[in-house]
């Protein structure tokens, strides 16, 4: 994609489900799977616009106990995005409860679909590191 009217969102998460996504997209029972505790919007992909925030997250993911973690990219059109958040199947908010300051944007599972064949995931780029 890498396009100028694209955002790229980061997602922190075990490499097992880094890797379920990347080949398969986001799969509502996995996330239930694992997505067992509180969350600030409920059951829901959660996503940051900023790398440092998905790595704190990917660090503290169900899952990641005893295990490798890892961040993937999620590349989105802005038009998309924008219509998610219109209907209500995504949100874009401040992080509560934290040390620092970050925002996250939250897909409802019935943006699963759409969200799967729009976005391009792929694992985290060099220049997003840098």
């Amino acid at each position: 994609m890498n396009s100028p009217d694209s955002i790229i969102l980061y997602h922190g998460t075990d490499v097992d489900s880094a890797l379920e996504i990347l080949n398969h997209g986001i799969n509502i029972e996995k996330l239930r799977l694992l997505q067992t505790g509180d969350t600030q919007f409920g059951e829901g992909f959660y996503t940051a616009n900023n790398v440092e925030v998905a790595w704190f997250f990917a660090s503290m993911a169900p899952g990641t106990l005893g295990k490798f973690y890892t961040v993937i990219e999620c590349e989105l059109l802005v038009e998309h995005l924008e219509s998610l958040l219109e209907q209500g199947l995504a949100l874009q908010a401040p992080i509560v409860n934290t040390a620092f300051i970050g925002e996250q944007i939250w897909f409802h599972p019935d943006a699963f679909e759409f969200v799967n064949d729009h976005a391009e995931f792929r694992p985290l780029s060099k220049e997003s590191i840098l």
